[in-house]
């Protein structure tokens, strides 16, 4: 009877928190669990550059496949917003991937409503920045080099460092793909959302 009275209260708060003004939804990488070595730092910079702030990881298969886990991962991103959008009618949101989560974002598919409530697209060492894909990037070349300015008119940021092998054509280098943690991207993210909320 105890667990239950009290049961009642604490849903409530956890709802009342996680209906922030902002919220970053971030995908990670491959083998990577929870926020990863992106959306952890990631969230920390926001929270600060926006204060109030609230994170979710998307849980998905981060195993190394990217047909089926990434579909699958679109499928479990597109439910959470809609469901937190409904729950939230208030809430926006940055949507963010970094690696196979970059893939996520781009197989993610959207209402209009609930588009019109992500203020923001990071997506850092991306695979199909090359490729035409549609919402929610339909122009994964925007900001060619984020770091140096972030003036396009669209809410999309996409982070390559010259050579990663992922993202960058012939790109060779993994430690280019790695760094974004700790080259400066994370800051010049935060700064690129505070200016579309």
């Amino acid at each position: 009877l105890i667990a239950s009275a009290l049961s009642g209260p604490i849903a409530e708060v956890q709802k009342r928190q996680s209906c922030s003004a902002l919220q970053l939804v971030h995908i990670s990488g491959t083998t990577e669990v929870g926020l990863g070595t992106v959306g952890t730092p990631l969230s920390t910079a926001l929270a600060s550059a926006i204060p109030g702030t609230t994170t979710h990881s998307i849980t998905y298969d981060t195993s190394a496949e990217y047909v089926v886990t990434v579909a699958a991962g679109a499928t479990i991103t597109a439910n959470y917003l809609a469901t937190q959008a409904a729950l939230c009618p208030s809430q926006r949101f940055v949507l963010s991937g970094y690696s196979k989560g970059a893939l996520v974002v781009h197989g993610t598919t959207l209402t209009s409503a609930v588009q019109a409530k992500v203020a923001a697209i990071l997506v850092f060492g991306d695979p199909a920045r090359n490729i035409n894909s549609p919402w929610p990037i339909n122009s994964p070349s925007v900001d060619l080099t984020p770091r140096d300015d972030s003036t396009s008119a669209q809410n999309i940021a996409s982070f390559c460092n010259s050579g990663d092998v992922f993202c960058w054509p012939a790109g060779t280098s993994l430690a280019a793909h790695l760094a974004y943690p700790t080259d400066g991207s994370i800051g010049v993210a935060a700064t690129f959302v505070k200016a579309k909320v």
